[in-house]
């Protein structure tokens, strides 16, 4: 019997990764043409409905064996068709490294708190021959990577599919764990698959993503024909938002001299909207008299 749900299991495992690879072509589709380094607007389709089709057909397929595992399955295929805000910056300079790079960052720490969560789970599921509970056990840990969420709200395109990058490796080392625990019928026989696989997960997809940053690269972003514009942070290369952006981090980071400077930018170059929000923020830095 432990031989037949383990051929089960790894059935299971094949067919997520040809969801992956669907979800990708899909996902590649929309924006074949090479994106240009300028800073207008993505004319993104949503093929709607139909191009649902296929993920809905896996997710009832993993139902068979766990409806948490199909709904785990949709949220990230729902995350991962995600796009940025249309105004979003294409222009990358160091504040958005360093921001994506605390997604990684994260990735590296989080086992710290989730792998003693995923153990007290399992010994609390130890007797149980449910595989919806199996599941939910392995998945509960992930609730500590809601923070990655936040990426999604960006302005910045190079932040926000890093963001999806993430939570990729994330999902895949929650399947991965759901699987371990669902081979045969005591939850330990796949510790092996665990440690393997969710360890090189954890270490070599967090050190790929991270390494990408470094260099100004997306792999995400090459799959969807976005090209990034690298800069040094001149303020002249960033777009009025993100002017915005970073002006109100300045702020927060005392230093009124370096706000000043991207609001001015973004009153100058920005829109009804973006000239606004730079005023008050001068007008908090006392220096609308002088503008």
């Amino acid at each position: 019997m432990d031989e037949v749900v383990l051929i089960l299991f790894l059935a299971i495992i094949v067919v997520l990764a040809v969801a992956v690879l669907l979800m990708f072509m899909i996902l590649s589709d929309n924006n074949k043409d090479a994106r240009t380094a300028s800073d207008k607007p993505v004319n993104r389709r949503n093929k709607g409905w139909k191009s649902w089709i296929a993920f809905l057909g896996i997710a009832l397929f993993i139902a068979i064996w766990t409806v948490y595992g199909a709904l785990f399955f949709l949220a990230a295929v729902w995350v991962m068709r995600q796009n940025p805000k249309r105004d979003s910056s294409f222009v990358v300079s160091d504040n958005e490294k360093n921001t994506a790079k605390r997604l990684y960052t994260w990735l590296l720490l989080s086992p710290f708190v989730t792998v003693p969560v995923f153990i007290i789970s399992l010994i609390s599921i130890y007797s149980t021959s449910s595989t919806d509970q199996r599941a939910l056990a392995a998945l509960i840990p992930l609730i500590f990577h809601t923070p990655l969420l936040l990426g999604l709200t960006s302005n910045s395109t190079f932040v926000f599919r890093h963001t999806q990058q993430a939570i990729l490796l994330m999902a895949i080392r929650g399947g991965v764990a759901s699987l371990a625990i669902n081979i045969g019928s005591d939850p330990w026989n796949g510790i092996w698959l665990f440690l393997l696989g969710n360890g090189s997960l954890w270490l070599f997809g967090s050190l790929w993503g991270r390494s990408q940053v470094v260099r100004g690269e997306c792999w995400l972003m090459r799959q969807k024909g976005e090209a990034l514009k690298i800069t040094t942070g001149a303020i002249e290369d960033l777009t009025p938002l993100v002017n915005i952006e970073q002006s109100t981090q300045f702020i927060g980071k005392y230093k009124a001299d370096e706000a000043k400077k991207h609001a001015l930018a973004a009153f100058r170059n920005g829109d009804r909207a973006v000239k606004q929000q730079a005023v008050q923020i001068l007008t908090n830095l006392h220096e609308v008299e002088k503008f």
